[in-house]
Order: structure tokens, then C-alpha cells, then sequence
């Protein structure tokens, strides 16, 4: 395998790092210097960001568990049993939070629980000495952060700069790419439409990445936020292309030969990144209407498509001019710069259904072994126990947690084959602290090479480092006490797995099939709930969503899906509008469009939409059309809701025609 710069860098930075740590930690007497060594481990990272972000959220995370443990054990010290009750629920709610955040932030949660356990429940018996533990703890952990962004600041730091852009050059050309093939009439095969969610997923993760990008020195607040308004308004865009392709879709040839001189002058002002002239939404809303009586749909169809134009070369314009001062080429404008300020990353929405699950998986199996525990005696069964709730935060999460737990049962083997190594065969021959190092250099560097491109790397280091007696003067474990804490370490995985599959059923297909449940759903909460407000918040799931599912979808080999997934979206979109109208509409359309909404949720989840579904919609239309019929007449907001529902569910239908 080629090692790389970056490679030989990052493991030097980590090396340097934890030798600093632990001999600090030895010098200045803390009892367990190990854990300096093993912060180190966890906290570098290629990117400066990603440690400084990744340091504040342990050093948070412990802190408050330590504080929460004093608390705990001022309450309960004459009661273990209270103790670790209370210890796993509180570690388990924990838990549960950071399942519930999908920023780097759910890491502070994370190491508030895992302090919990190594803290409260691994000393339940000690309770005498538990601010000793709580100061050491916190103090290895603190000089660990410390000596992890001190060496990186120092030794060539790595800027997220660098990811930043490389994000906006694959983001710009594909939304443009997408945009173009919308106006020159392309439709997508079911290949096509997978690669444009993908672009989209890639988009919303940068919201995933803003946690680690605010930490980061080199990367400035305006930057950022430059980068965060690209991002709202190319997700503002997705819905826009898919409906204004739909629409160019159903045009009639006389139509789309009338609409090319439009369209030709929306896809030069793309290329320029310009705002759309004037005259472009009056030239589309006047283009000719055929002499049959689908005048009126037509009219409808071209007044949508206008304002949909328009919109999304405005919205294209901006993009351009924030992408130009980002890069120093241009200054904003007052009104944009200052909309730009007010910018705020996506937001990411919390499965509470997801995390529920997961956490009540962490809280039986934290019972289950408490329990083995508490009935044999075992002096390792803590140990079980933490690194149970260890596997099940850090790889239940996924849709196939058994696999994911089984592959770190199968590293943490690998871990524990090292540092018998390290423990029993190279740290012996230490003599003075240089020789220390070279041991330890012997031990680390590969793995610090591996760990570059690989988090399982980190953990072997993580975990082989923390089963070894590595004090201040250096003193093997027993074998059998080594070989006994693994045997829990690796009990505690495997009933780890057994957790997982205790409230949630694994697999690929069973999660999106969740995911697009969830959907209907809301779809039809929206069918009952008249507020933009919620609108709003929907189109955001919803994008967040079909984010989520989008690599489902390719690893469940069905991309032929894709398209489906922006039109569920416009559903809601236009059911979410219908609905916070209906209020303000005449009795006998309110009456209409409830029978649109109340059909439309019986049947949400079947294959094809009803022409029972069609039919409703058409009278609705009928109820809400201007009385003289004239297609020069504006519909309001009502109209272009229907009519949005009717092309998303029945894009090839007949044209509406207006009963006489």
C-alpha cells in the first residue's frame, strides 16, 4: 500500500502528541496517564477543525459527566445499586441525544455517557475516591485536547478550506448541468435522477461538516456563511427543477416551439448568472393558447412555469454573485450581504423514532449486563458493560448495526493480538523513557499511518492502549488479568449485538421503507394542518430525507426510485399550500379541497393515484376557476396548488378542461 505525505505527517503529529501527554501526565503524578495518551489518540485528526471542534466537545462531555457524577454519588453513595441505576439512565438518555444530533456535536454527548461508565460505574464500589477520579479524569483528559492542538497548530495544521471549496466546484456545475437539462427538455433516465439526489445529498452534508468549519482558525465567519446561503439556495432550487421540468415535460410540441425563444434567454441568463430580464415571466404567461377548450389549463400551466422561472434564475443569480465574493472576485450588495449574514446551516432533523430504539437497545443491554454482573461478582463486568454501550453508540446507528458491531468485534480482537505485543513483548525492554518512546514509536506509527484514512485504525490504538497497565514505571498485568479484560471487552460487544436487534428490525430496504412511511405520514399531518410555517419546515425534512435515502437506494439496487422521491415532495408542497388556504377560500372550494385531501390520504401509500383522486382534483378546479372561464384571469394561489397536485400525481394525464 502507498503511504502518502499526508500519512507520515499525521502519525508523526499523533506520536509527538501522546508522548507529550503522558510524560506530562507521569511528571506531574496523575494516576492514570494513559488516558492523556489515549485523548490524543481519538482527538488528531487530518483536518485542524475536526480537532479543535472534536476537543471541545470531549473536554465538554466529560466535564459535565463529571459534575453529574458527584451529584449522582453525593445522592446514592450508601446505595450502588441506586447508583448504577441511575448511571445507566442517565447515560442512556445521553445516548439517546447524541443519536437524536447528526452534527459533530453528538460527540460531547457520546463522552458524557462513556464517562458515566468509566467514572460512576466502574468505581461504584470506591465512592470514597470518586473526585479523585473525577479531577484525574477530567485533568488527563484536558492535557491530552491540550497537547493534541498545540503539536497540530505547530506541525503542519491542515485547513477544511480545501474541503470547503472542493464541495462548491462539484455543487455549482451539477445544480447548472441539472438546470440546463431541465430548459433544453432532457429528461433524466432512472440513472440520471439517482446522481442529481446525489448532488443534493452532498449538499445537505455540509451541514454535518459546519460543526468541525466553525473551529476552524483558517477558515473565516464570512466564509462560511457564504458558503451556508449557496447551500440554502441550491436546495431551494431542487424542488424548483423538478417541477419546471415536469411542467416543460407536458407541454404540446406547438407549446414548446413557442417557449424556446423563453427558454433560450433563461438558459443564456444561467450561463451569465444574471438576474432574469422583466419581460422573461410576461413572455412565458403569453405565449399562444391552442383554440381547443384546454385554453384554461394552458394558461395555467404557462403562468407557473413563469414564476417558476423566474424564481429559480433569481435564486441561480444569487448563488453566483455569493460564489464570486467568496472568492474575492466581487462585493455583494447591501441587501444580499446582509441576508447573507443572517445565513444558518440546513438543519439536519432528529429521528426520535431512530434514536428511541437504539437507546432503549443500550439501556436492556446495560441492564443485562449489570445484571450478570451484580449476580456473579465478576471484577471485569464493568468492564462488559462499557464497552457494550461503547459498540452500541458508536455502531448500532446504522442500518446493518450486527455487521457494523462484528466488524469492530473483529478489530477489537485485532487490538487486543497488539497490544499483548506492545504489553508482554516491547514495553519490557524499556529501560528509560527514550527507550519508552521507541517502543511505543514502534507501536504507534504504523497504526498512526493506517489511522489517516482509517477510523478503525483509531481504534485499535484507542483500545489497545487503554487495556494495558501504562503507568509512570511500567509494570506487565498479570496475563490472566489481561486475558480476562478482554474476554469482557469482547463479551460486551457480542451481547452488544443482541442489543441492537432488540427493538429495530436491520437491513437496507426495512429503513427506507420507514423513511418513506414517515413521509406519508407527514404528508398527511400537512393535509389537516393549515400553517406556512409547517409548509416550510416540511420541504426541509423532506429534502433531509431523500438525502438519507438516496444512498439506500443505490445499495438496495432500486435507483429507479429516485425520481419518485422530488415528486413525493412536490405532493407535499402543494398539499401543505391547498391546505393553508383553505380558510380563505369560498365554502363551496373549501368543501372541494377537503374531498381532494381527505382522498388523497386514503390512498398515499398506494402504487398509482386513484382516478377517483384525478376526478376530485378536476372539480376542485372547476369550484375555484373564475366564473367568466377567461384564460386571462389570474388563479390564485389555490389554483396553482391543485393544479401542481395534479401534474405531480398525474403528469400524463388529459388536460384539465373547466366545465361549462
Amino acid at each position: 500500500m502507498k503511504v502518502s505525505a499526508d500519512q507520515l505527517i499525521f502519525s508523526v503529529k499523533l506520536f509527538v502528541a501522546g508522548m507529550i501527554a503522558f510524560a506530562i501526565a507521569v511528571r506531574i503524578g496523575l494516576p492514570n496517564p494513559y488516558w492523556a495518551l489515549v485523548t490524543c489518540c481519538v482527538c488528531m485528526n487530518p483536518m485542524s477543525g475536526a480537532i479543535r471542534s472534536k476537543a471541545v466537545y470531549r473536554f465538554t462531555g466529560t466535564s459535565c459527566a463529571g459534575f453529574v457524577t458527584l451529584a449522582m454519588v453525593a445522592l446514592f453513595a450508601s446505595a450502588p445499586l441506586l447508583l448504577i441505576a441511575a448511571s445507566g439512565i442517565v447515560a442512556t438518555l445521553a445516548f439517546g441525544i447524541s443519536f437524536l444530533d447528526r452534527t459533530p456535536r453528538s460527540y460531547g454527548f457520546q463522552l458524557f455517557a462513556i464517562t458515566l461508565m468509566l467514572v460512576a460505574v466502574a468505581g461504584v464500589d470506591h465512592p470514597e475516591i470518586m473526585f479523585d477520579t473525577v479531577v484525574a479524569r477530567v485533568s488527563e483528559i484536558t492535557l491530552g485536547i491540550l497537547a493534541t492542538t498545540l503539536v497540530d497548530g505547530v506541525i503542519a495544521p491542515h485547513s477544511l478550506e480545501g474541503a470547503l471549496r472542493a464541495r462548491l466546484h462539484r455543487w455549482l456545475p451539477s445544480i447548472e448541468t441539472w438546470a440546463k437539462d431541465v430548459l433544453d427538455g432532457h429528461e433524466a433516465d432512472a440513472q440520471g435522477e439517482h446522481d442529481r439526489l446525489k448532488t443534493l445529498a452532498d449538499i445537505t452534508s455540509l451541514s454535518q461538516l459546519t460543526g468541525a468549519l466553525r473551529y476552524d482558525p483558517t477558515i473565516h465567519r464570512d466564509d462560511l456563511r457564504h458558503a451556508l446561503a449557496i447551500q440554502q439556495r441550491l436546495l431551494r432550487m431542487v424542488p424548483l427543477l423538478s417541477a419546471i421540468g415536469s411542467r416543460i415535460a407536458g407541454l404540446g410540441e406547438a407549446e414548446r416551439l413557442a417557449l424556446r425563444p423563453s427558454l433560450a434567454t433563461a438558459r443564456a441568463d444561467l450561463d451569465a448568472g444574471t438576474e432574469p430580464p422583466p419581460d422573461l415571466a410576461d413572455a412565458v404567461r403569453s405565449l399562444p393558447l391552442d383554440a381547443s377548450d384546454a385554453r384554461a389549463w394552458q394558461q395555467l400551466v404557462h403562468d407557473a412555469l413563469a414564476d417558476m422561472l423566474t424564481e429559480m434564475l433569481t435564486l441561480w443569480s444569487e448563488v453566483s454573485r455569493i460564489e464570486a465574493a467568496l472568492s474575492g472576485k466581487a462585493k455583494l450588495a447591501p441587501a444580499l450581504a446582509r441576508t447573507v449574514s443572517e445565513t444558518r446551516a440546513f438543519p439536519l432533523n432528529p429521528d426520535i423514532d431512530h434514536a428511541a430504539r437504539i437507546a432503549a437497545g443500550i439501556l436492556v443491554t446495560y441492564a443485562l449486563l449489570c445484571g450478570l454482573w451484580y449476580a456473579t461478582g465478576w471484577h471485569q463486568g464493568a468492564n462488559a458493560v462499557l464497552f457494550s454501550t461503547i459498540a452500541l453508540a458508536f455502531f448500532g446507528g446504522g442500518d446493518e448495526p450486527g455487521r457494523a458491531i462484528g466488524m469492530f468485534a473483529r478489530f477489537a480482537l485485532l487490538a487486543t493480538l497488539l497490544a499483548g505485543i506492545l504489553c508482554y513483548g516491547l514495553l519490557p525492554l524499556a529501560a528509560d523513557f527514550a527507550t519508552f518512546a521507541m517502543m511505543m514509536g514502534l507501536f504507534m506509527l504504523p497504526l498512526g499511518v493506517w489511522a489517516a484514512v482509517s477510523p478503525m485504525a483509531t481504534l485499535i490504538l484507542a483500545f489497545g492502549l487503554s487495556n494495558i497497565n501504562l503507568q509512570g514505571h511500567y509494570s506487565p498485568p498479570d496475563f490472566g488479568t489481561f486475558v480476562e479484560a478482554s474476554v469482557a471487552s469482547m463479551l460486551g460487544i457480542f451481547t452488544a449485538i443482541l442489543g441492537a436487534g432488540l427493538f429495530r428490525t436491520w437491513g437496507v430496504q426495512h429503513q427506507l421503507q420507514r423513511v418513506l412511511r414517515i413521509e406519508a405520514r407527514e404528508i398527511a399531518r400537512l393535509s389537516r394542518s393549515p400553517s406556512r410555517r409547517l409548509r416550510d419546515s416540511y420541504v426541509q425534512r423532506a429534502l433531509d430525507r431523500i438525502s438519507v435515502v438516496t444512498a439506500r437506494l443505490a445499495a438496495a439496487g432500486q435507483v429507479e426510485r429516485s425520481a419518485g422521491l422530488l415528486i413525493r415532495l412536490r405532493v407535499g408542497a402543494n398539499v401543505a399550500d391547498l391546505r393553508s388556504m383553505g380558510n380563505a377560500l369560498p365554502a363551496d372550494g373549501r368543501q372541494a379541497t377537503d374531498r381532494v385531501l381527505d382522498q388523497l390520504r386514503s390512498e398515499f401509500d398506494k402504487p398509482q393515484p386513484s382516478s377517483r383522486l384525478l376526478a376530485l382534483i378536476d372539480e376542485a378546479l372547476d369550484a375555484l376557476w373564475p366564473g367568466d372561464g377567461s384564460p386571462g384571469a389570474r388563479p390564485d394561489r389555490a389554483i396553482h396548488a391543485l393544479a401542481g397536485l395534479r401534474i405531480a400525481l398525474f403528469e400524463r394525464a388529459p388536460a384539465w378542461v373547466p366545465a361549462t
